[in-house]
């Protein structure tokens, strides 16, 4: 690595992104309550997360943190956290789906949904669960506490939505669900070893979101799963946490005796 990972540095990453993507939504003069609309989610959704995307690959290749930002050291346990999470976002996803009326959208709105979306999966997730975790690990050894900071920032992005449209109750909601969302999001990093399994399920919830919100269809099954990750999160997170916690404190055999000579 070509800096040692601290939080300070994965701070002024953090703000430096945020910076670009609300800096490009005043720009462009975003609402966040059309966002996914097809006149407005290339200059809303897109553009931002391009922008966003190139700072921070160019911002992490600087630091030598790809290994780590991507990686995790071993797989956590127990793997039913991960089992749990993936079936109710899964779940979210699946009956969701289900429910929109795909042939309503143009191919070409499809299309920059999907990019955008992909692009939010990558940055939020390189960004909270890659280079915060990071540099707050460099900057202590409680990996609850590297873990809950992290969440906590991640929920914090998205308090700036009050500025661009969202009702201000909505905002500090957001922020709730957002952090218990990322608890869900830091068990399948841990679990599989990787932040492509994060990203990946990042991706697909907010595509199925924006395409939900973008037709105004909702399955009536979806917020029992979509609540239901939610609460899968808080029981994962708790387990994993614990887990690793006994492993660290556990079973460190004791030092040989030799005996005495006389």
């Amino acid at each position: 690595m070509k800096v040692a990972p601290a939080w300070p540095v994965a701070l002024a990453v953090y703000l430096g992104y945020n910076a670009i993507i609300f800096a490009t939504w005043a720009t462009v003069g975003a609402d966040y309550r059309n966002l996914v609309s097809a006149d407005r989610v290339l200059s809303s959704v897109v553009l931002p997360m391009v922008l966003g995307a190139l700072f921070l690959a160019a911002a992490v290749s600087r630091l030598g943190w790809w290994r780590p930002v991507l990686f995790e050291p071993t797989r956590a346990r127990p793997l039913w956290a991960l089992v749990i999470v993936a079936i109710a976002i899964t779940g979210f996803v699946g009956t969701s789906a289900l429910a929109i009326p795909w042939s309503s959208f143009a191919p070409q709105h499809l299309l920059l949904l999907a990019l955008g979306t992909l692009l939010v999966g990558f940055n939020e997730e390189t960004l909270t669960r890659g280079v915060l975790l990071t540099g707050l690990r460099g900057s202590t050894s409680s990996e609850v506490r590297a873990c809950l900071l992290s969440t906590l920032l991640f929920g914090a992005m998205h308090l700036p939505n009050a500025l661009f449209g969202m009702p201000l109750i909505g905002a500090p909601i957001q922020f709730l669900l957002a952090s218990l969302m990322g608890f869900a999001l830091y068990v399948l990093r841990r679990c599989s070893g990787s932040l492509l399994l994060p990203m990946a399920a990042h991706a697909a919830w907010d595509f199925i979101s924006m395409c939900s919100q973008a037709t105004q269809a909702q399955s009536e099954l979806s917020p029992y799963f979509q609540f239901g990750a939610y609460g899968a999160a808080i029981i994962a997170v708790i387990a994993v946490l614990r887990y690793g916690r006994s492993d660290e404190s556990g079973d460190t055999p004791p030092a040989p005796q030799h005996p005495r000579r006389a």
